[in-house]
């Protein structure tokens, strides 16, 4: 398909689809490269090999699917469908409309509420549902929300519960700045977000810009917790997967003030019994856990 900024955003494409077995994908693919295309879309069918991850994926059918101009698909659709023929492949076609989707994803985003009437409006709409007291702006990005996803949401409320006027907040794996704006805007001293994947600093970076009232509180680190100077935290976040918090959750006692509260979010709820003798091995215990959507988010105390 054509990318935002082609002056063919309105163009009819043809899509074609073959689906060869899992062992002959890659040869599915070089001959899809050998036609007038700009990119390969495909799944080989196998279970992804992706390192700390608690969220199960499924296999889905081998394809490999291309998308070429009208005259395109008349002048090379009878070499493809023989080459599929000759290869035993099942071969689909249709007629797709281009889109600009540089901004056709932003139609799946609303604003989203939170506790005490915070309410989180993507930038590009025209007002907030809520007085400036209670908004913040974001832009998520093709790659986060604004809160939509019930770990977000979970550990997003729990924070505003919590008595966070002139404590120091840590948000550990901080994606597009969410959580710290919302603890800054409740009244924390000082923010830092730490995120160690540079495109989500830039995102976070533009979203602290974007909420000016609490940027002076703000800090972003590129980086993970080695990156951190110790010091002591009053409430804490991690909104990351199992294998991520059981790896950071020694290192992370350093930077625990006294009565500190940590948030643990995107976890599964077989993990439970893994949370709670975690936190025990080092004197804590969880002191409330809510479960949504599939997620659990635990809070954490001595």
């Amino acid at each position: 398909m054509p990318w935002a900024g082609n002056s063919a955003l309105d163009a009819i494409y043809v899509s074609l689809t073959w689906y060869p077995p899992a062992d002959q994908v890659a040869d599915a693919i070089d001959f899809a490269y050998s036609l007038p295309i700009t990119g390969v879309e495909y799944d080989d069918g196998l279970p992804a090999d992706v390192p700390f991850t608690d969220i199960p994926l499924s296999t889905g059918e081998p394809y490999v699917r291309v998308y070429l101009t009208e005259t395109n698909a008349a002048a090379w659709g009878e070499r493809i469908a023989d080459w599929c023929r000759k290869k035993g492949w099942t071969l689909g076609q249709e007629r797709v409309r281009s889109q600009d989707w540089a901004n056709a994803w932003k139609a799946h985003y609303e604003p989203q509420w939170f506790h005490h009437g915070y309410v989180v409006v993507p930038s590009w709409f025209d007002g907030s549902p809520a007085d400036d007291a209670h908004t913040l702006w974001l832009d998520p990005g093709m790659a986060f929300g604004t809160g939509t996803h019930a770990t977000t949401r979970m550990c997003a409320n729990a924070l505003l519960n919590l008595e966070l006027e002139g404590k120091r907040v840590m948000d550990l794996g901080a994606g597009s700045g969410i959580l710290g704006l919302l603890a800054a805007r409740r009244g924390a001293a000082s923010v830092l977000m730490v995120e160690p994947d540079p495109v989500a600093v830039d995102a976070l970076s533009y979203n602290v810009g974007l909420n000016p009232q609490e940027s002076p509180r703000i800090a972003v680190v590129t980086g993970t917790l080695a990156d951190i100077p110790v010091e002591p935290y009053d409430v804490l976040c991690l909104n990351l997967i199992w294998d991520i918090i059981r790896q950071e959750w020694e290192p992370l006692q350093r930077y625990l003030a006294p009565g500190a509260v940590i948030l643990l979010s995107g976890l599964l709820p077989e993990r439970r019994g893994d949370v709670e003798r975690l936190v025990a091995s080092t004197g804590h215990a969880v002191r409330e856990l809510q479960a949504n959507e599939g997620w659990i988010m635990a809070v954490v105390a001595r």
